[in-house]
């Protein structure tokens, strides 16, 4: 029976491959899944043309809500299942296109591959990354020149965090400000890799990364508050992915162990810019994120800068957020700013 059950799906997900092979312009059943699954969902929802084509998501809530029900109602409504699902899973939807991270490509593709399920893979992990993977998400949507607006984006903020680093440095006596950056994780913190987005956000946005070279590892590292004090940061950002983040960098600066920082004795100790999502992590937000590190790392090297007109810009621009919509649903959650 279970032979017969699976020969029969896979005769399904066969069909649907090959009608989308014949010539669909978009796909008509999307499926997006894997642990990255918060970040590859952001980005094809960005495309309003792929919105409707999504029929199953498995799971997009880091800990602080949903936010893409903000963006299309229903989304929640949506079949959910496992970050960690098998390939039969994405096949019981009889998907067109499954779009996952390209970290799932050795251990989910094969499988896929033997359904007859066709796939598309985003890696999101670094500027350069996004302006390929978006343009590639233009061509799978039939919309470029979506693509084309979201990269432009992309490139005008890194020109912009490029300037105001710029601008620090030509003042007199200048020097990059040692910059520490690390997840709370219970009562302690970890430092990410050198080659992970946060790294190369703090550099981009004119910091030092002092925690650079201690952890290579692939994934983040615990660190005590005696390596903490070594580093002894002049700006210390704290990134939380499951409360506010200003919250953490308040109870920090209290904290004995650390307010003898020099980051302390200036105010310095920051929560990462959050709402639904902490905007230091490889989803749709580095932007904001690169701009808020420029602004919190060299303060005043962006004249007319605004945490929350930046966003209000970038709800706008990427999901069609009104001002009505944005007042109401991301103000609110707008959180660690330093301001």
């Amino acid at each position: 029976m279970a032979m017969k059950t699976r020969s029969i799906l896979l005769m399904a997900v066969l069909l649907a491959s090959a009608v989308f092979a014949a010539g669909a312009q978009v796909p008509g059943r999307v499926v997006l899944g894997g642990k990255a699954v918060t970040m590859v969902a952001d980005v094809v929802y960005s495309f309003p043309v792929a919105r409707p084509a999504v029929v199953a998501v498995g799971g997009t809530d880091q800990g602080l809500g949903v936010f893409l029900e903000t963006v299309y109602p229903g989304f929640s409504a949506l079949p959910p299942f496992d970050r960690q699902a098998g390939v039969e899973v994405y096949a019981s939807y009889k998907p067109d296109l499954v779009i996952l991270k390209s970290s799932l490509k050795k251990t989910l593709g094969p499988g896929l591959d033997s359904l007859g399920v066709k796939t598309a893979y985003l890696d999101l992990e670094t500027p350069d990354d996004y302006y390929k993977d978006l343009a590639n998400v233009g061509r799978i949507f039939g919309d470029p020149a979506r693509a084309t607006v979201l990269i432009d984006y992309y490139r005008g903020v890194v020109a912009m965090a490029g300037r105001a680093a710029s601008s620090a440095m030509a003042k007199p006596g200048a020097a990059k400000p040692r910059v520490l950056l690390v997840q709370a994780v219970g009562d302690g913190f970890e430092v990410p890799p050198d080659s992970w987005i946060q790294t190369l956000l703090v550099e981009m946005a004119g910091g030092q990364a002092v925690w650079k070279g201690a952890n290579p590892g692939s994934g983040w590292a615990k660190v005590g508050p005696e390596q903490v004090a070594a580093w002894n940061p002049d700006v210390f950002v704290v990134v939380s992915y499951k409360e506010p983040a200003s919250v953490i960098a308040s109870r920090t600066a209290a904290d004995p162990r650390y307010s003898g920082l020099k980051a302390a004795k200036s105010g310095k100790i920051v929560g990462f810019a959050q709402d639904f999502l902490s905007w230091d992590q490889p989803d749709t937000r580095w932007g904001m994120g690169l701009l808020w590190l420029a602004d919190a790392i060299n303060p005043g090297s962006m004249p007319g800068y605004s945490v929350e007109a930046e966003a209000r810009r970038f709800f706008g621009l990427f999901y069609g957020l009104d001002a009505a919509a944005f007042d109401s649903k991301i103000l609110p959650r707008l959180n660690g700013t330093g301001k």
